[in-house]
């Protein structure tokens, strides 16, 4: 039996609609794939904007100054602690350059060791200082100054992260104080057992002096004199010198200097321990020993102030 021409019509009308079909099919199915597609890069875009948002709240909590400036030298961005740091409000930064952030004494040794470093090597650390906008004081920092770059390896931007060490600074340089107080004590203390008052009796005092003499321990030894005729009432001073190594000007006019601060206390000066060739120097110096008891040992010089008693 032979179709008639309504199922020849018939069947290629189906043709046409099954090839509409599956074309409509494999256009949805495409369409389908396409939006799969852009679902998965909207969730990759939404992954990325968290860690992006994760970053930014660790750069803004962090306790450093972050930022970020152009090659041309304008700061883009820069943390709250960073804008702490400085003095800076957000919307000041954009008035600023980063050559502002330095002091202007500071600006040639950026410009001939900084700038080259960074630029050659790719980044520069060190000790340096910020400037305070509001108040001009140095501010001592941990400068870390690096670039970002390109996938092509080429710079794009400048980068810092760099911390506030004021405080540090400050606890090193009360270190030092610290230390150099203990060797002004140490020194002072020294000084102060290389000239002994000891008392000897109610109203009489000795100061063995032991070692070489200069016009600091000379000055040291006035003091302590006065101080000790004063505090222990002493009538009597001996000042023993068996121990003194050489003797010269400064130290004969130190003695003399002393016995004439003794007298003026209403205290008698004596002064033992004068070797033969001590006596000579100073006959040669022309030393006036007037009014000076000069014993020639310790023990007659006690001896003496026992006497007077």
């Amino acid at each position: 039996m032979m179709d008639g021409p309504f199922n020849v019509e018939e069947t290629s009308l189906d043709n046409l609609l099954r090839g509409r079909v599956a074309m409509l099919e494999e256009l949805l199915a495409t369409r389908e794939r396409e939006i799969d597609a852009l679902r998965a890069r909207e969730a990759s875009l939404l992954r990325a904007e968290a860690d992006q948002q994760k970053l930014v709240a660790i750069v803004e909590s962090s306790s450093d100054f972050m930022g970020i400036g152009s090659l041309e030298g304008q700061p883009l961005y820069i943390n709250e602690a960073g804008r702490r740091l400085v003095g800076l409000k957000e919307d000041e930064i954009k008035h600023t350059k980063i050559i502002d952030y330095y002091l202007p004494e500071d600006i040639p040794f950026v410009e001939q060791e900084i700038m080259p470093a960074v630029m050659n090597r790719g980044r520069w650390i060190g000790e340096f200082r910020f400037r305070h906008f509001k108040t001009g004081a140095a501010l001592p920092v941990h400068y870390n100054l690096f670039t970002i770059k390109d996938d092509a390896g080429q710079p794009i931007a400048f980068a810092t992260v760099t911390a506030d060490i004021s405080d540090r600074k400050r606890a090193e340089e009360e270190r030092v104080r610290l230390k150099d107080e203990v060797i002004r004590l140490q020194a002072a203390t020294l000084m102060e057992l290389s000239t002994p008052l000891l008392r000897i009796s109610e109203h009489a005092v000795v100061m063995p002096l032991i070692g070489a003499m200069d016009s600091k321990r000379a000055d040291t030894l006035i003091e302590r004199l006065l101080q000790g005729v004063g505090s222990l009432s002493a009538r009597v001073v001996i000042l023993d010198i068996t121990g003194v190594s050489g003797m010269d000007t400064h130290v004969a006019d130190a003695l003399i200097r002393a016995a004439r601060s003794v007298r003026l206390l209403g205290a008698q000066m004596v002064l033992t321990g004068i070797r033969p060739d001590v006596a000579r120097i100073l006959v040669g110096l022309g030393i006036d020993l007037a009014g000076i008891v000069t014993l020639s040992s310790l023990q007659s010089g006690i001896a003496f102030a026992m006497k007077q008693r």
